[in-house]
Formats: C-alpha cells, structure tokens, sequence
C-alpha cells in the first residue's frame, strides 16, 4: 500500500502523533521509509510502551519505539528510534540498540550487549553480555549469541 503525501497531511491537521505499525519480516526498509516520512512531514512519533512492560526509570527509549507486554528494560539501556521491543523480551542493563531494530518475542538481550542499526533478532535468541551484533544482520529464532557479529551477518 502506497501511503500520499496529501493522505497524510490531511492526517496530521487532525492529529500530529503518528506510530509505524509495519513489522520487520522480510526487511526494515518500508519500516524506515515510513519512519522517515512521517517525521518529515511534521508528525511526532511517541515511544509506545504497554502497561504490563517494565521500563526502568533510568533507561532511554527512543521516538516511534514500541515495547510491548511484558518486555523488561532495564537500566542504562538505550533503544534507538523506531525499534520493536516484543512481547516478553528481555532487556538487561547497559544494552544499546541502534534505530529501525526488531528484538522479537522472548528474546533476551544480556547486559553490556550493543546491537547496531536494522538488526533484527529472532524469537527466544539469546546473546550473552559484552557481546556486538553489526548493524544489517539477522539473528535466527533461538540461538545462542557468544561471539561477535560483524556487519551484514547472518545467522541461522
């Protein structure tokens, strides 16, 4: 679907608050594009946070970033824009994930881990601290994360 320019300005005289609601499944780009659009033309983009996750006082949350039920984030963590936190995944302290990233469902993300931009990471992943995932991969459903990855990687 092809969203217009003039589609979306008459939006935003209504309302100037707007959320991506695209997912991450085949890639990032119309997620970014959209992002983009939207910013450009004028609408705010709120962080989205359920009321059954625990976002701690002391952790950052980026613009157009939405953590879902039961996802824990806690502090000194840094979520970049337009991110996806799914349902129970796990933040630990002092993680830093870049812009336009996916940490899907009960994916736990141990404590000093910093994960680049449009990374998506697979449901029940688990990547253990001090770790860093380079921007552009994809970490497959389940897996063990004990090395570094470099940009563009992909594991499965």
């Amino acid at each position: 679907m092809i969203i217009s320019e003039s589609y979306l300005n008459k939006r935003l005289i209504k309302n100037n608050y707007a959320l991506v609601a695209v997912g991450h499944i085949k890639n990032y780009e119309s997620r970014i594009k959209l992002f983009n659009k939207l910013e450009n033309l004028g609408f705010k983009m709120p962080s989205i946070i359920s009321p059954s996750a625990y976002v701690s006082k002391h952790a950052i949350v980026g613009r157009g970033t939405i953590v879902m039920h039961g996802a824990i984030v806690n502090a000194g963590a840094v979520i970049g824009n337009n991110c996806i936190i799914n349902t129970n995944a796990l933040i630990e302290h002092d993680v830093i994930i870049g812009d336009h990233t996916h940490i899907s469902t009960e994916a736990t993300i141990n404590g000093g881990v910093l994960i680049g931009s449009k990374v998506f990471v697979g449901s029940r992943s688990i990547i253990k601290n001090n770790i860093s995932i380079g921007e552009c991969s994809i970490v497959g459903a389940g897996l063990y994360i004990k090395r570094n990855l470099k940009k563009n990687s992909f594991n499965k």
